[in-house]
């Protein structure tokens, strides 16, 4: 059995778990320009979290990951539990954390990169796409009970990328300015070769001949290398949701979390239809342009996708996934009320027409 179709990577006997993975932005509590301060950060972490705080490109950014949880209000507890411990080791020493997809007036020139030879390969390869690759992002997993599961829950997750896209949008600024979009982020990741949406398989073992041909050429040393919207991630068993920007809010988080979880529950039994890459790619575009007000094309069909997300949701409660993850059904109201609230890309740049100071935009993620 080849590295990239071991089976045994599947969870029959424990099912829909789901692990969550935030990058978050190191800050300088004075001047809000980011701070290469996360080896202060990794030198002071209590042991408990070691496993748990993994090193990233830039030496301003750190990456919470979470055990494997039962639920998603685990999950949430765990991420906000590390982020304030965090916060209270950094503030010693004028450090803030926030969760910032994109920063809104950083340049490159304000980060250092990590000397580690997997980067140094990357930044050999990338050149200035890697250099100007100052993002950071929410990825929630969700282990899967075999290879057909995790095909179904892979393929269908394309169709409703735009979805989780715009429940997190959260990069509208960048560079000093507006970028006029609701996830500037996701535009800077589609310029890594392997990134963005990606193909359907008609079978898991067409999805192996790929991640084969990719190890063979030399193209990926693992599937890390592999920064798809969406992929099945290898070493973990599961089917992991990686568009969503990153962002501070426990709610949001739980809910999202949850959504997906859900999700995956109900379409690895009941895949929907292959959608044409062209309608995926344009579905996408309208989240990271209008957040939860774009339209969603489905067939013929054009709604906004506000509302296919609370047709979704609805078709989740009626067909008892969430409540077969044990969801509360005030969770599922407080999943509509969240699709009804504003991004929050809406609110940081209503923040910023009101002040016009990106230091007061940084404030409102800063981690309490």
């Amino acid at each position: 059995m080849s590295r990239s179709c071991d089976l045994s990577i599947f969870h029959p006997e424990d099912p829909w778990t789901l692990g969550v993975e935030l990058e978050v932005r190191l800050i300088d509590a004075e001047t809000m320009k980011p701070a290469n301060r996360s080896p202060y950060l990794f030198e002071h972490l209590p042991e408990a979290l070691r496993p748990n705080v993994h090193q990233e490109l830039l030496q301003s950014m750190v990456e919470i990951v979470t055990p494997v949880c039962r639920s998603a209000d685990e999950a949430a507890d765990f991420v906000m539990n590390a982020l304030h411990a965090l916060t209270r080791i950094g503030e010693k020493e004028g450090i803030r954390l926030a969760a910032l997809a994109t920063h809104p007036f950083e340049r490159k020139e304000d980060n250092e990169r990590f000397e580690d030879p997997r980067y140094a390969a990357f930044a050999e390869e990338l050149q200035i796409v890697l250099k100007n690759f100052l993002i950071s992002g929410l990825h929630i997993h969700v282990a899967m009970p075999n290879e057909e599961a995790a095909l179904r829950a892979y393929n269908a997750s394309i169709t409703y990328l735009p979805i989780f896209l715009a429940l997190s949008a959260n990069s509208p600024f960048h560079l000093g300015e507006d970028t006029g979009l609701q996830s500037y982020r996701s535009k800077i990741f589609e310029r890594l070769p392997r990134a963005g949406i990606p193909e359907y398989f008609g079978s898991y073992r067409e999805y192996c001949s790929l991640m084969e041909q990719l190890y063979a050429t030399g193209t990926i040393q693992s599937a890390k290398d592999v920064w798809w919207d969406v992929r099945i991630h290898q070493g973990f068993g599961t089917v992991e949701l990686r568009v969503c920007d990153a962002f501070y809010d426990r709610e949001r988080l739980r809910l999202i979390a949850l959504f997906y979880q859900a999700l995956m529950h109900r379409l690895t039994q009941y895949p929907v239809g292959r959608v044409y890459h062209q309608i995926s790619k344009q579905n996408k575009w309208n989240a990271v342009r209008h957040g939860m007000k774009g339209h969603f094309i489905e067939g013929d069909r054009v709604v906004p996708i506000r509302e296919k997300a609370h047709e979704l949701a609805e078709m989740l409660e009626r067909t008892g996934s969430f409540e077969a993850l044990g969801a509360r059904p005030e969770d599922r109201q407080a999943l509509h009320d969240l699709i009804d609230r504003e991004t929050v890309a809406r609110k940081l740049r209503r923040i910023y027409e009101e002040t016009g100071d990106f230091k007061a935009v940084i404030r409102e993620e800063l981690i309490e």
